[in-house]
């Protein structure tokens, strides 16, 4: 996670010595929302090749054949062995889920899934490729998912990556001032990898009209160590 606050505190350093007008809470919100989402489509992306790629027999499977400078970042939203519910005939699937890594049965025996119904019903048909408990097929329908044999009911787990938690700042109007309040039931600090921060900072001072380069970075650094310092000083 990266901390909504220190962002907020920052971009308002900037864009409002910048005098640009004063950033609202409501305007920060929609401008988190809108640069988190260009990050991970970046990140989606890469995955999308990957699979791409995989689907092509270029190179198998796996999250290792996404570049070194973003898995780490996208492992982040990594969920694995959550339980799915089943729903006959269905197992519901996660409402977070954006990509599915790997689905298990008892564990060990991992689903093997069809590209198309045509396929599925196929291996249903002929008995030297019926499924079974140790080799099962299943079919993503929407956010469901169907598996076979159909005595499959229950321990089938999932791992995937999810969609990222919507950035919220959230606060109390004290005196006419917004003071943080990270104690509102909606406040979501910024739902990406540490390391993200300082794009996360120049994207959103971007859609603000401030334009910083990397060589700004060190003034930036500065006066987010200034923001700690006076935090510090005032608990």
């Amino acid at each position: 996670m990266i901390s909504v606050d220190l962002v907020y505190k920052t971009v308002l350093m900037f864009a409002n010595s910048d005098i640009r007008g004063n950033v609202k809470p409501a305007d920060l919100r929609l401008a988190l929302y809108d640069v988190v989402n260009e990050i991970v489509e970046e990140y989606f992306y890469e995955v999308n090749r990957m699979l791409n790629r995989e689907n092509r027999g270029l190179i198998n499977g796996g999250f290792e054949n996404i570049p070194d400078r973003i898995r780490e970042k996208i492992l982040y939203f990594l969920k694995e062995d959550v339980a799915l519910t089943y729903s006959a005939p269905y197992f519901e699937l996660p409402t977070d889920l954006r990509y599915i890594d790997s689905v298990f049965y008892q564990e060990n025996n991992e689903v093997e899934f069809c590209k198309h119904n045509k396929e599925f019903k196929l291996l249903l048909n002929y008995a030297d490729t019926l499924p079974t408990n140790t080799n099962p097929i299943g079919l993503r329908i929407g956010n469901k998912i169907k598996v076979a044999p159909t005595t499959i009911v229950d321990e089938v787990t999932i791992s995937y990556l999810r969609n990222p938690l919507i950035p919220n700042w959230t606060y109390t109007v004290v005196g006419g001032a917004e003071l943080f309040n990270p104690s509102a039931p909606d406040f979501q600090d910024i739902d990406l990898h540490p390391s993200e921060e300082n794009r996360v900072v120049l994207a959103t001072l971007k859609r603000f009209g401030v334009n910083l380069k990397e060589t700004d970075l060190t003034q930036m650094t500065a006066a987010r160590e200034q923001i700690d310092f006076n935090q510090d000083n005032a608990s």
